[in-house]
């Protein structure tokens, strides 16, 4: 066996007892995940076919520096170990990169230990634009991975499911909430094209309920009895109260909570809706009869509790208002990284020619107050909205950007089509409205279900349409017209309107 204790030499290929070197702490982070049973058989028969690379102390220790795995294998196997030893610069930085590098183009680094090892880099003092270099990495890609590493939650999580850094990163806001973090870990891992929608809609929960609190806090400093919910129907309470919401006094004037700060009792429910906080305030409904309140909205044929049935609609169509609010935050995220690319698709000059002969009223009523949200996606900072005869944000901004005259004409054309929705428009959605989110999905976004809401509507109008003219045709002979003379029996006094409640004429 050769000695581990000669002079050092610049380049120098031998045999090794393994027990004998010293194994530097790795890059990887669990010995287990890579030094399998498997493994150690493949060593043990046919020995270690790639020598470790290794470097030599001054006292004549060899210390091993990138090779671990097979290291700790020929330990286990009993065999020799082939290694090179070179001299060379003896900094930690220098060594983990080096692992990196060999470990990466042997066998790929899992995103905990890639992460675990930036950040040894950036103890060691090298900047993320540095490290990047060095591991032919991306310089943001190693930002997110830093940030992953400071968080031991985020460790665990790339170490015991399959997502990405910047999917671990993300969930880093979400750590104080068990359920919604596991929740958010199984969509990222079940269905990553849905990742971006499930965070936002999480994000615009937790706004609404921040936002609910801060305002349940501003009622009950305001003197309201803040209770959890409203009355239901045939509950205790229920035709005690009655909320201030559409009444009005005897001259007609709206009742406001100023004008029953007086009234000792009063309660106010709180809730978070999809358009933001509501209030509903209360007050007993003897008051509001010693008061002579009415409502100026009351239909006794249509009072009455809810079915169901409306119950459902109602839930559904709350809920996927909130998801199209979401939606949209994430639509127009996507559209902004989109535009601000070097290059655009090569249908995009058609897409433009399309939107503005096909869909120019939206285009055209988006241009007239200055298109603040093609202006928002182009970056164009503190763009407001204008009319007409005031200057648009979006002035001068093909001119400073010459290259991007092409960029800026498609910013336009969305611009239109996302001025041109809302909230509702899964509800009632138009051709345009398909077609627009359709071309998107070409271009590499991923649609929310309500998004998809949108093109199945039309897909199925269409198909009833075409359906209906297939029965039409089928059904064109059954019906044969009426004999000449009849018809002239008729004259001016045939009700060619068989479901008009008029008579026919005399």
């Amino acid at each position: 066996m050769t000695d581990t204790t000669t002079s050092t030499v610049t380049d120098e290929f031998v045999m090794l007892d393994p027990n004998e070197v010293i194994v530097e702490s790795n890059v990887r982070t669990e010995d287990k995940t890579f030094l399998t049973k498997d493994f150690i058989d493949t060593i043990r028969t046919e020995g270690v076919l790639t020598p470790v690379l290794c470097r030599r102390s001054e006292d004549g220790t060899v210390h091993v520096r990138a090779g671990q795995r097979r290291t700790l294998a020929a330990r286990e196997a009993g065999v020799l170990l082939p290694a090179r030893i070179v001299s060379g610069d003896d900094t930690t930085a220098d060594r983990i990169v080096q692992q990196i590098i060999e470990n990466d183009q042997r066998e790929a680094l899992s995103n905990a230990d890639r992460a675990a090892a930036w950040q040894q880099l950036a103890l060691e003092g090298m900047t993320p634009t540095k490290i990047a270099k060095r591991t032919g990495r991306k310089a943001n890609e190693v930002k997110v991975g830093l940030q992953v590493a400071e968080s031991a939650v985020a460790v665990e999580t790339i170490t015991k499911h399959a997502i990405t850094l910047d999917q671990a990163a993300v969930l880093i806001e979400f750590e104080d909430d068990a359920e919604v973090h596991a929740r958010l870990v199984a969509q990222a891992e079940n269905n990553p094209a849905g990742f971006d929608h499930a965070v936002q809609r999480v994000r615009d929960d937790r706004a609404r309920k921040a936002e609910a609190e801060a305002k349940r806090a501003e009622v009950a400093a305001a003197g309201w009895t803040v209770i959890e919910r409203p009355y239901a129907w045939g509950e205790d309470g229920y035709n005690d109260w009655v909320s201030i919401s559409g009444l009005v006094d005897a001259d007609g004037q709206k009742i406001t909570p100023e004008a029953v700060s007086d009234v000792e009792s009063r309660e106010a429910v709180v809730w978070e809706n999809y358009g933001g906080v509501q209030v509903a305030y209360l007050i007993p409904k003897k008051i509001a009869r010693e008061r002579k309140y009415r409502d100026q909205y009351a239909n006794p044929a249509t009072s009455g509790p809810m079915t169901d049935e409306q119950k459902a609609e109602r839930k559904a169509l709350i809920e996927n208002r909130k998801q199209w609010i979401s939606a949209e935050a994430v639509r127009r995220e996507w559209l902004a990284a989109f535009l601000a690319s070097k290059t655009l698709p090569k249908d995009a000059l058609q897409f433009v020619a399309e939107g503005l002969t096909g869909n120019r009223y939206s285009v055209g009523s988006a241009l007239r107050e200055g298109n603040t949200i093609a202006a928002d996606l182009l970056g164009v900072e503190g763009a407001t909205r204008s009319d007409y005869f005031q200057p648009s944000p979006l002035d001068g901004w093909a001119a400073k950007h010459p290259t991007k005259a092409l960029h800026a004409a498609v910013a336009v054309v969305i611009g239109g089509y996302e001025e041109a929705t809302n909230k509702d428009t899964w509800r009632n959605p138009s051709s345009s409205d398909a077609e627009y989110l359709t071309r998107l999905t070409t271009w590499g976004y991923v649609l929310s279900d309500v998004e998809q809401i949108v093109i199945d509507t039309i897909e199925r109008r269409a198909a009833e349409r075409a359906q209906d003219e297939s029965d039409a045709l089928a059904h064109a002979d059954d019906h044969e017209p009426l004999p000449e003379d009849d018809a002239d029996e008729f004259g001016d006094n045939y009700d060619d309107d068989p479901d008009s409640d008029e008579p026919d004429a005399a």
